[in-house]
């Protein structure tokens, strides 16, 4: 397969989709040794899922994360995705659920599967269904149409399985209350913080210090280092074998014109009076009235730039409140919904958005428009380039690979592919010592390999890399001389935090004998603003045992029994006030809140019926195959 691709690169439309598939292939390890002993991947009940059904799972995977990633697709982002298990997982669910279709007596007419077909986008031109488009979709994504309407039709079988599953799905009015009072209550709490960073006056002597290395030397050990033999694909090493015609630049610009659309701008000034999302009514009206007086003096004929300058809260007040030329969705929606219908001069009344009132003054518009050929053919050129010596530097890399595969040692790829062995130096497996554009994506593939192992083709920023471990250095215990001071500052920091605890204890004695933390803390006490169950809070995060401590607390449980530490240090809190939702605000939420937990509730209760159905069938697979 890999020969295949390689040998049938002759145009840009499958270089373009061999950026994907170089992806798939490389992660997947297709071509491994390991894939060529077994044509399945998984069993359900013994029967099998193949390697073929897992490939176009993992690809399409792929694809939609390349989509949402761009050139940032990296095999980082794909392990820390864990697509491997994503693939596997959603084919042993549609397996499962396709199973219970069969059960329910579920079918697909013809009807309904062309109807699916002729809605999906991708086939549509002029928003029109297009058989050359569709067939054209299919044929670049490597599927004919007989497997794609497969497909169709056991996704519509899996959409009717989870409607007649979500029917039995409701919400009542009162969950959606408890919700909204739950997520939206706001508590705000005094505390007394005891950092350990107060305490620097704390010296350890030699004996403490000695001591903890001997009990902790384990924790002092030289890294774990090893080195390696690679072969190094980088595309500019085939710049020379790359020729872009004019028919190429011309394809691409007809296949990918959305990208040389130009959207909609304008250029505006503006006068921004600051208002608070919290604050009260009284507080909006009067900053309202602030900006209305503005707005006054501008239609009497005072220059917008120099009120601006006066009176604007917002950055660019120094500027006379200009703000450039942006795009609609550069903006906050009530901003841009008011910019964007303005006439050329035209200044606007106060418009509120989450920052306040803003005065605007559109300076100009810009229509929409589309960049020509000539305009764009130098980038495309340019970028189709570095596919190509992207796309070749592959191919080099895979006829090495492929020589692994059938038997060759490295030194012989080496000289099939008319490369140099390169011999790294020792490195730990962050990447030190290492001289690569990604030290650290190198190094941890490296650590994954056992010794003379050669591994699959592996992509490090825009280069490609076979690569055999050759030695391992194991950790040592280091002198105490060498480390000495790691230890001390080890030793300085733990007497710190015994030191903070220990008096933040006997502050919490007094302060439980006498039920108030005000006047105990003087001078050290400080107050939170309001904050929610899910919000963070100034000076200390979103740490979720002092948020659920502080919940806790009310009018008649005022101190929290307990120290909370944190990373910050150790804290005793007391109740200061609460803030519920009142009833129109509930009642203003609760069609949309009523629709967000349904699709949760439905979402919790698909999910729950999966993990019975696995439980209720046998399913197998190597783990191995996911690492």
């Amino acid at each position: 397969m890999l020969r295949y691709l390689r040998e049938n690169t002759g145009n840009w439309v499958i270089k373009f989709f061999l950026g994907i598939i170089v992806i798939v292939f490389v992660f997947l390890g297709v071509g491994s040794f390991g894939s060529k002993r077994n044509n399945s991947v998984a069993t359900i009940n013994d029967e099998p899922i193949t390697i073929k059904e897992y490939q176009r799972a993992y690809k399409m995977l792929v694809d939609q994360m390349r989509a949402r990633f761009g050139k940032n697709l990296n095999d980082d982002i794909l392990k820390a995705l864990n697509v491997k298990q994503q693939a596997l997982d959603s084919l042993i669910e549609e397996r499962l659920v396709l199973s219970e279709a069969g059960k329910l007596g579920i079918t697909i007419s013809d009807e309904e599967l062309q109807q699916s077909v002729l809605l999906i986008e991708a086939f549509q031109k002029d928003d029109k269904f297009n058989l050359e488009q569709y067939k054209k979709v299919l044929s670049l994504n490597s599927l004919t149409p007989e497997i794609f309407e497969e497909s169709q039709i056991n996704s519509l079988k899996q959409q009717k399985v989870r409607a007649i599953l979500f029917s039995s799905v409701n919400v009542s009015e009162l969950e959606v209350r408890n919700w909204y009072l739950f997520k939206n209550t706001k508590t705000a709490i005094n505390y007394v913080k005891f950092d350990p960073a107060d305490y620097a006056d704390i010296k350890p002597d030699s004996q403490e210090i000695e001591k903890y290395y001997k009990e902790n030397s384990e924790d002092y050990k030289s890294d774990l280092k090893i080195q390696t033999k690679y072969l190094e694909f980088s595309p500019e090493d085939y710049i020379d074998d790359v020729s872009i015609s004019d028919v190429m630049i011309k394809e691409y610009y007809q296949e990918h014109w959305q990208e040389f659309k130009i959207p909609q701008k304008v250029e505006a000034r503006h006068i921004l009076i600051k208002v608070e999302e919290d604050a009260t009514q009284e507080k909006v009206d009067s900053t309202q009235k602030q900006a209305q007086d503005i707005y006054d003096m501008v239609v009497d004929g005072q220059n917008f730039q120099e009120l601006a300058k006066k009176y604007s809260q917002g950055p660019s007040k120094d500027n006379g409140g200009y703000l450039g030329k942006f795009e609609k969705n550069a903006m906050v929606k009530p901003f841009a919904d008011k910019a964007f219908f303005m006439k050329k001069g035209e200044i606007s009344e106060p418009v509120k958005t989450m920052f306040g009132w803003h005065i605007i003054k559109l300076i100009n518009r810009f229509d929409a428009s589309t960049k020509t050929l000539e305009q764009v053919s130098k980038k495309i050129r340019k970028e189709l380039e570095i596919l190509a010596m992207q796309n070749t530097a592959y191919y080099k890399a895979g006829e090495a690979f492929d020589s692994v595969i059938d038997g060759d040692d490295f030194e012989q790829a080496a000289l099939i592919a008319s490369k140099k062995i390169v011999t790294s130096s020792e490195f730990s497996i962050d990447g030190k010592g290492l001289a690569l554009n990604d030290n650290a994506g190198f190094a941890r593939a490296a650590f994954e390999l056992s010794l003379d192992v050669i591994s699959d083709i592996e992509q490090f920023g825009d280069s490609y890399y076979l690569i055999k471990t050759i030695k391992r250095i194991d950790p040592v215990i280091l002198e105490f001389d060498i480390v000495k001071e790691r230890v001390r500052d080890a030793v300085k920091t733990k007497l710190q935090k015994e030191q903070a605890k220990k008096e933040a204890g006997l502050y919490l004695v007094k302060v439980l004998n006498t039920n108030t933390l005000e006047q105990l803390g003087k001078g050290k006490l400080t107050s939170t603003k309001l904050f929610t169950r899910t919000g963070s809070i100034e000076k200390v995060g979103n740490h979720d045992e002092f948020i659920k401590a502080g919940f806790s607390l009310n009018k008649d449980n005022r101190i929290y029994p307990e120290i909370i530490e944190t990373s910050m240090g150790y804290y005793i809190i007391g109740f200061k006030e609460r803030k519920t939702p009142d009833e129109s605000e509930i009642s203003k939420n609760l069609e949309t809140l009523n629709a967000q937990i349904l699709r949760r509730k439905q979402a919790q209760s698909y999910q729950d019926w999966i993990v019975q159905l696995k439980k209720q069938n046998k399913i197998t697979y190597d783990p191995q195959l996911l690492k």
